[in-house]
């Protein structure tokens, strides 16, 4: 077979991508395998939980957002892909739910919302180091667009369709009091306005953050339970379906109407394509959300995206 045929590309992309995934369910694993033995009991994992909400996870928010170009010239048409696809979700999302009220809780939407629009961008940004070849640079449009949007639509939604079904006030209230949308203000602000981060509070936010995915992964396998994983649900096999099928699917079709070159499309897929972020499961299980759901549907779309992305991979570059 030909090197440079599509099945041999195929091939070496899968390779790559699955070594780039590997410590991830690594991870999971290690966070299963300390709360199954007990070595991190069953009760303590909240603590971690409200530990990644409140400090690790925005610690990464702000120092990404800060950091990142917002200029029109640097994301152009892949910006308004990357809202436009975000935007379709929602909406095909929201419809959805008008018809699945009988039998979808609302915990259960706002999970599976949550697992069709988050993104993993350490995912993301490992597969773009493999098959972008210097066109890297292009993911840090992605995370400065969406990273603010998704999270204020996961708060938005989490909020609506929570326990206490709130009103709009109440509503406008959460999202306020967010720690994720705090970091993302904080982030923008600094963007906006031009402000430099001093070095030393830069490293610290850095060090703290980076501890974010970790944690965040091991609180997931915290709580996988296997039974449950295995078990046929329709609403897990939905959920796994919608981000690394569907998702990309539409930013390709949007992408391509709007004139993005074969790479901005790629670089979307990866986006669209990876697996939802693990910060999904701590807002869950911080906000009302089915996060024992969350943590099923996001593991499978693990093991889907080295199906996807190399057969994009293959078709795109």
């Amino acid at each position: 077979m030909r090197l440079d045929s599509p099945c041999a590309r195929c091939e070496v992309t899968g390779m790559a991508l699955a070594i780039s995934i590997l410590p991830l369910l690594t991870i999971i694993a290690m966070g299963y395998v300390l709360a199954k033995s007990g070595i991190i009991a069953r009760g303590e994992w909240g603590v971690i939980e409200t530990l990644s909400f409140r400090v690790l996870i925005p610690a990464t928010l702000i120092l990404a957002i800060a950091k990142s170009d917002l200029s029109l010239e640097r994301f152009g048409g892949f910006g308004v892909a990357l809202v436009g696809t975000l935007v379709i979700i929602a909406v095909l999302a929201s419809m959805a739910r008008l018809i699945s009220r009988d039998v979808l809780s609302n915990a259960s939407f706002t999970s599976m919302f949550q697992g069709a629009v988050r993104w993993n961008a350490f995912v993301a940004l490992a597969a773009a180091e493999q098959f972008l070849d210097g066109n890297i640079a292009v993911m840090a449009v992605a995370i400065a667009v969406l990273i603010p949007l998704i999270n204020i639509t996961c708060i938005v939604v989490l909020s609506a369709f929570g326990p206490a079904q709130a009103s709009l006030s109440k509503v406008g209230n959460t999202l306020i009091r967010n720690p994720l949308v705090q970091a993302c203000a904080i982030g923008l602000t600094l963007n906006i306005g031009g402000v430099s981060l001093p070095l030393p509070l830069a490293e610290a936010l850095e060090m703290i953050g980076r501890g974010a995915l970790g944690v965040g992964l091991m609180a997931v396998g915290a709580g996988i339970g296997l039974r449950r994983l295995t078990r046929l649900d329709w609403r897990v096999g939905l959920g796994v379906f919608m981000r690394p099928v569907f998702t990309s699917t539409v930013f390709v079709l949007v992408g391509s109407w709007i004139g993005l070159v074969p790479v901005q499309i790629f670089a979307g897929v990866l986006v669209f394509a990876a697996p939802a972020a693990p910060n999904g499961y701590i807002v869950a299980k911080q906000m009302g959300g089915d996060a024992d759901l969350y943590a099923d549907v996001m593991t499978w779309q693990v093991f889907l995206s080295l199906l996807v992305l190399p057969f994009w991979a293959a078709v795109l570059l």
